[in-house]
């Protein structure tokens, strides 16, 4: 950082409004700074400070090696998050802010744990303080230790919009989804029938869910691409040229994660409605992990859309590659992902 970077950043910053709203959720100490005006985009600030993940992160520098930290020794310790510590962040899924009357759609988001060399976000703070803001309850925190939420209003503002800063403030959360270990295993057969019911336990809750496979079968993508690119409907759609390219594309990024002539697990299931599930083979937990990370997000459409309860039926695919003539999976239903409502935040 130098002079000219310091002055660019704050040459940025076009007009400021402190609001200084303050409270706590979850545990979660937070301040709503105010509003910053960058050009035409209006974001509103929002300090946080979470007591337990200091004392979490002081406990576990305590009694981890310094060379072991943030380096996990297993798949599933690198899914399950052992070693990750995360803040708590109420405004992770805000969908829109009232401010008094008035409506604003949040656009964006970012959230970001500060740090001595974040100079970017601590001249703006400087900024609110230079204009009244006041930092009660995190005024004696380490900067470290604290969490800036922006979020990016909708539209093009030339000012900020007159408001009461004393106004109540309402943030509306969209539904987003909660991850909850299970590490159920569990022995997939191909084309075999499962006419029970299979329970699982949420390892965070202690709840007892349950679901029910359909089927078990093997995919061939490599397979269902080529037709894909071959479908007369796609070919109306796209040039040669362009449906050449997205064979390209396809093939670069997905020869790591399926060579030619393997398969990937699929399994067709019923679940309770805002619960879908997660499906790792067992030796690939217990691997260390790739080098390359690589991964791909698979969009399987079941067979039907309604199982053999009458529910809404679901797939879930294993990412990893087995031979074609593969009989038997040694899996884990690893984890359930639920559907939760938001909770709105009013001040």
């Amino acid at each position: 950082m130098n002079i000219r970077q310091m002055h660019e950043i704050l040459s940025h910053i076009e007009e400021i409004m402190v609001i200084g709203k303050k409270a706590g959720v979850d545990g979660v100490t937070y301040n709503v700074m105010g509003l910053v005006r960058h050009g035409a985009e209006l974001r509103l600030l929002i300090l946080q400070y979470d007591e337990n993940f200091r004392q979490m992160i002081e406990e576990y520098e305590a009694v981890e090696q310094p060379e072991n930290l943030g380096r996990p020794e297993t798949n599933r310790v690198l899914m399950r998050g052992d070693r990750r510590i995360d803040a708590l962040n109420p405004f992770q899924s805000v969908a829109k802010v009232f401010i008094g009357k008035s409506e604003y759609r949040v656009n964006g988001s970012e959230h970001r744990r500060l740090s001595a060399q974040d100079w970017e976000s601590l001249l703006v703070i400087a900024r609110f303080l230079d204009n009244g803001w006041q930092p009660n309850d995190v005024d004696y925190q380490n900067v470290d230790m604290l969490f800036l939420t922006s979020l990016t209003l909708d539209g093009d503002y030339d000012a900020i919009p007159a408001f009461d800063p004393d106004s109540e403030m309402r943030f509306i959360m969209r539904p987003h989804s909660v991850v909850h270990q299970v590490e159920k295993p569990i022995t997939l057969v191909v084309g075999a029938d499962y006419p029970d019911r299979i329970t699982f336990q949420d390892a965070a809750t202690g709840v007892q869910h349950w679901f029910q496979i359909n089927s078990v079968y093997l995919s061939d993508f490599w397979g269902e691409m080529e037709k894909t690119f071959k479908d007369p409907k796609l070919q109306a759609q796209m040039t040669p040229e362009q449906i050449a390219q997205a064979r390209s594309n396809f093939e670069k990024h997905f020869i790591d994660v399926c060579p030619r002539g393997m398969c990937l697990p699929v399994i067709e299931y019923e679940c309770e409605d805002n619960i879908s599930l997660q499906f790792y083979s067992r030796s690939y937990l217990e691997a260390k992990p790739s080098a390359t990370g690589r991964s791909m997000a698979f969009m399987v459409q079941p067979n039907n859309p309604t199982g053999i309860l009458g529910l809404k039926l679901r797939a879930a695919v294993i990412q990893e590659p087995v031979p074609a003539n593969t009989t038997a999976i040694e899996a884990e239903l690893f984890q359930a992902v639920y559907s939760a409502a938001g909770g709105d935040i009013v001040l």
